[in-house]
């Protein structure tokens, strides 16, 4: 799924089994299809993973190592936990509750004379500012736009409280895509406001645009693109991160679990000091279809 990221920016195989069985589908039996319908039904569950609100349950772990962070180009690592949970609130409309949990080791921004000294210049290693981010989701015919819209909230949940913004934060967010054929494109807005928090802290006034591309290949591989984009408009200037790059990712399944792993590289060709300069992001994600509200037929349609 082409998660966003967004609480970073504050502070900042096993063998495949091509076929889904009963488990991908929520109890139907995939072995009575044709070989050319399963084909079909495998790439359906793909693309729905990598909907930012489909009808699947999805549990990743999103590995961030962002190089040339800071006036001293230092490593910072990032760890989002992001569960995803669509909730089925009637038969034609979802609520999507996904959750960002950010660890973050953030390195020192002291002089490299400062490091050599006996004072040292130790990273700060904890929990960022966790967010909220909730999607209504209607239910839509195949080959229509699928979109969603609802609210995010930031908590200033950061321990040691550097890590993060002080401040609580909402605003709306919203996630609009196409799936024809082989490809899956489109993307998510969010936009934060600080209501709230410690006064000598700034105030948050954040934009994120993910835009996300991902072309489906045989045997479960993907050609992916999902860049960051955010600006910080209380910045006087660069308030501008745009990433530039993309990867590979492969949904898969061991020991009857379906998961995914991805991997792709960026690289910033605008952005503040205190944004890497390049980020390696590799995701692991443990996939469950929601078996309520599953409909063969549609995806078996939404894959053609």
């Amino acid at each position: 799924m082409p998660l966003a990221a967004t609480a970073a920016i504050v502070a900042q195989a096993p063998q495949a089994t091509p076929t889904p069985g009963a488990a991908d589908t929520g109890g139907f039996d995939a072995s009575k299809l044709t070989p050319a319908q399963q084909e079909a039904l495998r790439l359906a569950v793909i693309k729905t993973s990598q909907n930012p609100v489909g009808n699947i349950t999805a549990f990743p772990f999103q590995n961030n190592f962002n190089y040339g962070v800071g006036p001293y180009t230092r490593l910072q690592y990032n760890l989002n936990v992001q569960p995803v949970v669509p909730i089925m609130l009637s038969p034609n409309m979802n609520l999507i509750a996904r959750t960002i949990i950010p660890v973050l080791n953030q390195p020192s921004f002291a002089p490299p004379g400062v490091c050599a000294s006996p004072i040292g210049c130790p990273s700060t290693f904890g929990l960022s500012d966790v967010q909220e981010q909730l999607f209504f989701a209607p239910k839509t015919k195949p080959g229509q736009l699928i979109w969603a819209v609802g609210p995010i909230f930031q908590f200033p949940t950061a321990t040691p409280n550097t890590l993060g913004s002080g401040k609580w934060s909402a605003g709306p967010d919203a996630v609009a895509l196409v799936m024809p054929g082989s490809w899956v494109m489109g993307a998510l807005v969010t936009q934060l406001w600080s209501v709230a928090g410690l006064p000598n802290r700034p105030n948050v006034s954040s934009f994120l645009v993910q835009p996300f591309v991902n072309y489906n290949l045989k045997g479960g591989w993907a050609i992916s693109s999902a860049p960051i984009i955010t600006a910080n408009w209380t910045l006087a200037q660069n308030k501008w991160t745009v990433p530039l790059g993309g990867g590979v990712s492969k949904t898969f399944k061991n020991d009857g679990q379906l998961m995914q792993l991805s991997v792709l590289y960026y690289t910033n060709v605008t952005r503040p000091l205190i944004a890497p300069q390049t980020t390696l992001r590799v995701s692991w994600s443990l996939l469950w279809p929601v078996k309520r509200g599953i409909d063969i037929q549609q995806l078996l349609q939404e894959a053609k």
